[in-house]
């Protein structure tokens, strides 16, 4: 009844008029292994013993990799978040993408808007296959500063670096040069990630670049800068298959109009 019907220990207990004690005593004489406290919520959210709706997910999403699976996890290796409850949070401020997001992961949770920041989108998920397999990944709580770049296989390597750089990259126009103006960075408050990011890149075919070192209020970024010719090699890199693939759209307009204003 523990293990496979999912039933709680005090529910085991009612049923045979013992103390849910006694029971847990059973199974631990079975060698059995008690729930997480996650676990044991969603498993009392299914059965609506708790207020909180129970919303379905694909557990195993991190499990294999694909196109997506590759964006989204690069996606929160930048701007995500994992609390210690084992609370998965993805933060930005368009809710189409986190929309797309949702439906690629099979999720049933509601896109909801922050309390703290206005116009900023969240995403939350809490399965604990979910952060197993994101911890086997390197994705850990407070990774910020020791995040690391995880083992991409090659044919998924540019879907990972567009959710890298829909996270924490950005395009903008250099208003000095008029005829080639489009910038592209890469930014991270984790040397090795950016390090690697860096040879990764390379390896695609983008010249090799020089890390920034970049004092802040919040601490150290380090940074990495293309111009507007390495700019279009990074398009073609990131945005191999437009028409299929999760990308924020703003940014990928923004190659587009700095592509348009050097043709002009």
């Amino acid at each position: 009844m523990y293990l496979i019907e999912k039933k709680s220990l005090e529910d085991i207990a009612r049923l045979y008029g013992v103390s849910r004690v006694a029971i847990w005593k059973y199974c631990v004489a079975e060698g059995l292994v008690r729930r997480g406290r996650s676990e044991a919520r969603l498993e009392a959210q299914k059965k609506g013993k708790v207020p909180q709706g129970f919303f379905d997910i694909n557990d195993n999403f991190f499990s294999n990799w694909s196109p997506e699976m590759a964006y989204v996890l690069g996606l929160i290796a930048t701007d995500g978040c994992i609390s210690k409850s084992g609370t998965v949070s993805l933060c930005i401020n368009d809710k189409d993408l986190l929309e797309e997001v949702r439906l690629v992961m099979d999720s049933e949770h509601k896109i909801c808007q922050s309390k703290h920041q206005e116009g900023l989108y969240c995403f939350h998920f809490a399965r604990p296959r979910l952060v197993k397999d994101l911890a086997g990944l390197g994705i850990l709580p407070r990774k910020s500063l020791n995040v690391k770049f995880p083992a991409v296989p090659d044919a998924f390597l540019k879907d990972f670096i567009r959710g890298v750089f829909d996270g924490d990259g950005s395009v903008y126009f250099e208003k000095r040069s008029k005829r080639y103006p489009l910038r592209t960075t890469f930014v991270s408050s984790s040397q090795e990630f950016i390090e690697k990011l860096e040879i990764t890149l390379q390896q695609l075919g983008l010249p090799r670049r020089v890390i920034h070192k970049q004092g802040t209020k919040n601490g150290t970024h380090f940074k990495i800068r293309y111009s507007h010719e390495d700019s279009g090699k990074l398009f073609k890199v990131m945005y191999y298959d437009a028409i299929n693939c999760l990308f924020l759209e703003r940014k990928y307009k923004k190659f587009l109009d700095g592509f348009e204003q050097e043709r002009s």
